[in-house]
C-alpha cells in the first residue's frame, strides 16, 4: 500500500527528477555552482541503475504524480567499517510539503538503509529551509553532529 505513496524511481522518473532538482537548486545557496542538467540526469540514472544495496532513489506520489524525491548512498566513514547512509538530495514540491510526503519518504529511505546494513542515516539540511527542519529531524531522534560552509575557489 506505501507504494501509493512511495516507491523506488525509475528511469521513467528521470525528467520529474531533473526537474525537482533544478527547483531546489534555484532557493538555495548552491547558485554559485552552474545547473548541469545532463549531469543532474546522469547523477540519477547511475543510482538507479546501480545496485540497491550501493544506493537508492526514492520518489513521492501524489495521486500518481512525483511530488518529491530522495537520493541516497550507503558508504563507510574513513574512521569506522560501519556503513552510514549518507542523504544525497531530499526536496519535496512547495505545495506538498505539509503533506505526508517529506515524512513517508524519510521512513521508506531509513527503511532501506536498515535492510543494506547500515548502522545510522547521515542527513543535512539547508539554512534557507522554510521549514524548520532541525525539529523535524529531532523529532525523529536526529542528533546534529557537524555544520557544512561551501568556498567557491577563484
Amino acid at each position: 500500500m506505501i507504494e501509493k505513496y512511495v516507491r523506488l524511481a525509475t528511469e521513467n522518473d528521470l525528467n520529474d527528477l531533473v526537474e525537482m532538482a533544478r527547483l531546489f537548486y534555484t532557493t538555495s545557496p548552491y547558485q554559485t555552482l552552474t545547473f548541469d542538467p545532463k549531469h543532474n540526469h546522469e547523477f540519477f540514472r547511475s543510482i538507479i541503475r546501480g545496485r540497491l544495496s550501493e544506493g537508492v532513489v526514492l520518489v513521492g506520489l501524489k495521486d500518481g504524480e512525483v511530488v518529491g524525491f530522495l537520493a541516497g548512498i550507503a558508504s563507510k566513514p574513513p574512521f569506522s567499517s560501519q556503513r552510514v547512509a549518507v542523504e544525497l538530495g531530499w526536496f519535496v514540491k512547495k505545495e506538498h510539503r505539509k503533506t505526508r510526503t517529506s515524512l513517508l519518504l524519510y521512513s521508506a529511505y531509513e527503511d532501506w538503509a536498515r535492510r543494506v546494513g547500515c548502522s545510522c542515516v547521515q542527513t543535512a539540511y539547508l539554512p534557507t529551509t522554510e521549514n524548520n527542519l532541525d525539529e523535524f529531524y529531532k523529532k525523529h531522534s536526529y542528533t546534529q553532529v557537524e555544520s557544512s560552509y561551501l568556498k567557491v575557489l577563484n
